[in-house]
């Protein structure tokens, strides 16, 4: 170490101070262990002792030495002066501001007195005594410090130094505190990436990067790019983890923040590991920081929440309420007051408006007291939550006063397409709609909606970045349609209700169409070239941060095997996308997904079929069917935790049935109450007269098997076979299929597949003798293949199905039903292709992220899983894909959006319409509906209501045991036709 009276830099550190809302996430590095070296010794060695790991603890060392220092009385005063500003320091981390401005206004008084000169080490205390200002509120007097800071450290060490790295980063969290986070986030890019270069080059000041990456990733969330809060914080972990003590504060921190970006983008199956991983390691230190557990609890919550698991997010929350609660009031976060606004909102799902409105009251008294500026970004979420909450029980006033606030501050400070933004202006828009001017109403709905929706129809957009707003803007775009319908807009609220049920299938499915009809066979090579590469890229992404999450990430970022294959992937993307634009000119515009105008799709639609669309807001459900003949909507009121309540009823009736093969209960009551509130008596008066009924549903809806609902009060016993058959079932008024878009309606004329060849695929053989046990844990997916049944149906389903077809035939059963055989066969040239398999959630097994198929494992490397990121890799071009298999329409996960996983990968891969199962499927009666499914479909009847009829054939069969239950007739559901 370089003496400091000397003029000449010692080894140089870090200290970075944040704002209040960001501070206990930022913190940084383990203290020292105490020694017993002579007193002038310890008070040198704390000038360069790092506060930031253990404040507490460095505060306490600071003041025994300090002790012994004064009373031996002979240390070098400029040495007093340093451990001096190094106990202000562990003041400032304590959040003890003030006693920790006066120490370092002491230190610069001192050292100017005794005129020593201005070295790096003063400079950063110059530069404390700004961040020490900025977190009191007193904002121009930090600037003026900051700027002070900036110059000395450009001055002294060089505008590449991590000094001047910490002084731009200090001023970019000035402009953040005001208000501007905008502002704030090239200062913070370019902090970050000269910190980087620094530290590589000095290998000092580890702690930079991913503090600057953090906060970069928590300005983007809240500008609304979700994409680039993700990249943001995936290089702050991957930093931390290379750079940093696995259990080192700021590597936790890394965590929980790339947790909290992809639950901000959506990827809640990605976040939950990654979060209880931060979580764990923080509770296993001896004494854990109360506001670190606080945050983790909160994130953890938040993806659980959002993943619809709320009861267990609800006890996550509140654990994270108390945490902050008890802490003093200097030192409470300001992320405290979202915690109790999300808790209104779970609370409010569940009927107790009350007791939301109250919890909302108090989240916006916290955000406000703890605030530096009315525009913090928690009080204006705070003030939104509010105001909904005022203006679902009719206070118009007091609900608009905050909104106008709240709208004037996100027009300064948040892009167009921020949520909250976008929310806040249709809310008030709907307060003109509740005054009785909905025209008004709608107009500025449409204005307020326009920049976010464009965003999301946009196919150039990141999908990492659209998933999150195409899951929470959903109860925006509803809004606006109950506002259209209010005006007599039906065309309005037609494009918004379609807008709430946006997914990733739409814009797989139009991709593939528009280039299919118009640019012929290279155009649709390239677009499937396109997609299955984004989803080989998706895939890597996931692998990386599962390393991230399990602790495997490697010390050397570049050297990473993962890294490498992420941008050659990213690579071929580019090139993918240039040769497109090659083929297809205006390929951006011609394949982005537009919703289908209310003319158009009354006009595609056959004399008895009928379109039903639905949308979901905290206020209940809006509804439109739409015939050749008119427009009807409706509203139904629901809390949203009861219509989840009754949709769980159902599901675990199915459930019981699927364990016992049709022989428990069936809870028709449940399956009435949802018929009643699905199809108010409008709607079902409206569809009297049709028979195939395109249903597009958002969220937990698209999960529900329509074809189970009661349409009258059930009579008898619900366990009764008897009753079950004689039971007015929705499907004996309506063939069901799921719709991907509004605008994939096949035209009156035009339906009807080409007559091509066909492929089946199944009867696996699996080897249990080589496979028991191989991955050493019982919850693994090689134990759980020994224990899959047999499936001797599935030959028979396979080869009876091929005669059904005219044009080749190509089967691929029992031992030639490989991953090489599968990737290898010319699948392009079917345009029917059927799996008989066992289908795996992504999740449900310790080592599977991603849902696959079974196939017989071969001996040349591949394991015999069929993954999503596999199918999507496939060449196809078919009109029908049909998985007879377990549960592939479930997502991704096991708490991924229905239809994400399995589903997503044939659309990328080229198929056209799926016929998917909710539910394992019995062996026996998977082959009979499959196959009678097929048959029927031959004739022209439609594929909707060819599936109607083998089913129905089934429920009316009493030879069939279990038949009746419809955990037996109803398993497979029709998405698309």
């Amino acid at each position: 170490m370089i003496d400091f009276r000397s003029g000449v830099n010692m080894k140089t550190r870090l200290r970075v101070c944040l704002a209040a809302g960001l501070l206990a996430e930022m913190t940084s590095g383990p203290a020292q262990a105490a020694t017993t070296a002579p007193p002038a010794h310890e008070i040198r060695a704390l000038a360069n002792y790092d506060t930031s790991g253990d404040p507490k603890a460095a505060l306490q060392r600071i003041d025994a030495a300090l002790a012994g220092a004064r009373q031996a009385g002979n240390v070098d005063t400029t040495d007093l002066l340093l451990a001096e500003a190094t106990r202000g320091e562990a003041l400032f981390w304590l959040g003890r501001y003030e006693e920790a401005l006066a120490v370092f206004r002491r230190f610069d008084a001192r050292m100017t007195a005794m005129g020593q000169p201005m070295t790096t080490r003063r400079a950063e205390i110059v530069n404390n005594i700004g961040s020490a200002l900025s977190s009191l509120g007193r904002l121009d007097e930090a600037r003026a410090y900051k700027l002070r800071a900036l110059e000395l450290s450009e001055s002294l060490a060089g505008r590449d130094s991590s000094e001047y790295a910490a002084a731009l980063y200090g001023l970019a969290l000035i402009d953040y505190r005001r208000g501007l986070p905008l502002e704030a986030m090239p200062k913070v890019q370019q902090a970050a990436t000269i910190a980087t270069a620094a530290s590589l080059r000095t290998g000092r000041n580890a702690e930079a990067p991913a503090i600057y990456g953090i906060t970069l990733s928590t300005l983007h969330i809240q500008a609304g790019d979700s994409t680039a809060a993700v990249a943001a914080a995936r290089a702050a972990a991957v930093w931390a983890s290379g750079h940093l003590a696995q259990d080192h504060r700021l590597t936790l921190a890394a965590l929980n923040a790339l947790g909290a970006a992809l639950n901000d983008a959506g990827l809640y199956a990605q976040a939950t590991p990654i979060l209880r991983r931060a979580l764990d390691l923080r509770m296993a230190k001896n004494e854990p920081d109360a506001r670190d557990l606080g945050y983790s609890f909160n994130a953890l919550a938040y993806a659980l929440d959002l993943a619809g698991f709320s009861d267990e997010a609800l006890a996550y929350y509140e654990r994270s309420a108390a945490i902050f609660e008890k802490l003093p009031a200097s030192a409470q976060p300001m992320s405290g007051a979202n915690v109790f606004g999300q808790i209104a909102r779970i609370v409010r799902d569940g009927g107790q408006v009350d007791r939301a409105l109250m919890l909302n009251r108090k989240a916006l008294a916290m955000a406000r007291r703890l605030a530096s500026s009315s525009e913090d970004p928690e009080v204006l979420r705070a003030e939104l939550s509010l105001a909904k909450m005022l203006l679902a029980k009719g206070e118009l006033d007091p609900a608009q006063a905050l909104l106008d606030h709240v709208n004037a501050a996100y027009a300064r400070r948040a892009l167009p397409t921020n949520l909250d933004r976008v929310s806040g202006l249709v809310q008030r828009a709907a307060i003109d709609a509740g005054r009785g001017n909905p025209g008004a109403g709608m107009v500025a709905a449409k204005v307020a909606v326009a920049p976010l929706r464009a965003h999301l129809l946009d196919r150039s957009a990141s999908a990492a970045g659209t998933i999150r707003l195409r899951n929470q803007a959903s109860g925006t775009f509803v809004v606006e349609a109950r506002i259209a319908i209010a005006a007599g807009d039906h065309e309005t609220a037609f494009d918004a209700l379609q807008m709430a049920g946006l997914g990733d299938l739409q814009t797989a499915f139009t991709s593939m169409d528009a280039v299919a009809d118009r640019h012929g066979p290279d155009a649709r090579e390239a677009i499937r070239a396109y997609l299955s590469a984004n989803a080989q890229l998706r895939d890597l992404h996931k692998q990386r941060d599962r390393e991230l999450g399990l602790g495997q990430a490697p010390a050397n970022e570049s050297a990473s095997g993962t890294a490498h294959r992420i941008a050659a992937a990213e690579q071929r993307l580019r090139t993918l996308d240039a040769s497109i634009a090659a083929l297809v000119p205006g390929y951006a515009s011609l394949t982005g997904f537009e919703p289908a105008t209310l003319q158009t799709a009354r006009a595609s639609l056959a004399p008895r079929q009928a379109l039903l669309l639905y949308g979901q807001d905290a206020e209940g459900l809006v509804i439109m069917a739409v015939t050749r003949k008119a427009v009807t909507t409706a509203v139904t009121p629901i809390a949203a935790r009861h219509l989840a309540d009754l949709q769980r009823r159902l599901r675990a009736s199915i459930d019981d049935g699927v364990l016992t093969e049709g022989r428990s209960a069936f809870d028709r009551g449940s399956a009435y109450q949802l018929y009643r509130i699905l199809f108010p008596e409008p709607i079902a008066r409206a569809l009297r007269g049709s028979r195939d009924l395109a249903v597009l549903t958002p969220g937990m809806l698209a999960s529900l098997p329509f074809d189970t609902l009661v349409t009258e009060p059930p009579l008898g016993d619900d366990a009764d076979p008897e009753a079950l058959r004689k039971t007015e079932w929705l499907l004996r008024r309506h063939a069901v299929s799921t719709l991907v878009t509004a605008g994939s309606l096949s035209p009156v004329g035009k339906r009807g597949s080409r007559p091509r060849g066909f492929v089946g695929i199944g009867a696996p053989l699996l080897d249990r003798t080589t496979r028991q046990g191989t991955a050493g844990f019982e919850d693994s997916v090689e134990t759980a293949l020994t224990q899959l049944p047999e499936l001797p149906g599935a030959d028979h389903e396979l080869h009876a199905m091929a005669q059904s077809f005219r044009g080749e035939h190509r089967l691929l059963l029992g031992a030639e039903a490989t991953e090489t055989a599968v990737k290898a066969a010319p699948l392009a040239q079917a345009g029917v292709i059927a799996f008989a398999t066992h289908g795996l959630v992504g999740g449900a097994y310790r080592n599977l992220v991603e849902p696959a198929l079974v196939l017989t494992p071969s001996g040349d490397g591949e394991d015999g899983l069929l993954t999503a990121a596999e199918i999507a890799q496939l060449n196809l071009d078919a009109d029908w894909v049909i998985l007879s298999a377990c549960d592939t329409s479930a997502g991704e996960s096991e708490n991924a959006p229905t239809y994400s996983g399995l589903a997503r990968a044939f659309v990328a891969a080229g198929a056209r319409s799926l016929l998917l199962s909710h539910w394992p499927v019995r062996d026996d009666v998977a082959s009979r509906l499959t196959l009678r499914t097929v048959q029927t479909a031959r004739g022209g009847t439609s594929r909707a209501d060819a599936l109607r009829r083998a089913q129905l054939g089934l429920l009316d069969d009493a030879e069939v045991p279990g038949g009746a239950h419809p955990a037996t007739w109803a398993p497979l559901v029709l998405l698309g036709d």
